[in-house]
């Protein structure tokens, strides 16, 4: 029964992540863009950091999942989250699902939901600022 429960409360957290995950998108979208580009920062520089962040979480999460199988020592949670969080989370569910390396760990992934929270917070609240 135990079991049960836990993989209910993993299909809660993984579906609360794909929603907010959307939502950060949509808002990135319509808030940060539109600022970077108004402060006159060049379009490509802002889908080459987008590409290169996601680079970056990619090959931080197969260099991880590569160290676990090996059994050494391994790259900690915090620094997963931070190269996660400083790549706006964009590609970082999609390189977890392919690398198939912290999707069955609930603590990570609930620290990874509490991080888009925040996210989607700072973006509404830059939303609200910038449009009212």
């Amino acid at each position: 029964m135990a079991k049960v429960k836990g993989q209910y409360q993993k299909y809660l957290v993984n579906t609360l992540l794909d929603v907010l995950w959307v939502l950060s998108a949509v808002l990135l979208t319509f808030v940060l863009f539109p600022c970077l580009i108004a402060a006159a920062i060049p379009d490509w520089s802002i889908v080459a950091y987008l590409l290169l962040a996601s680079a970056i979480v990619f090959g931080v999460y197969a260099k991880d999942k590569k160290l676990s199988k090996q059994g050494t020592e391994r790259i900690s949670e915090r620094q997963l989250l931070l190269v996660s969080a400083c790549s706006l989370h964009i590609s970082t569910l999609f390189c977890m699902q392919i690398v198939k390396h912290k999707t069955a760990k609930l603590s990570f992934l609930l620290k990874l939901l509490m991080l888009f929270f925040i996210q989607v917070v700072g973006l509404l609240s830059m939303l609200i600022r910038l449009y009212m």
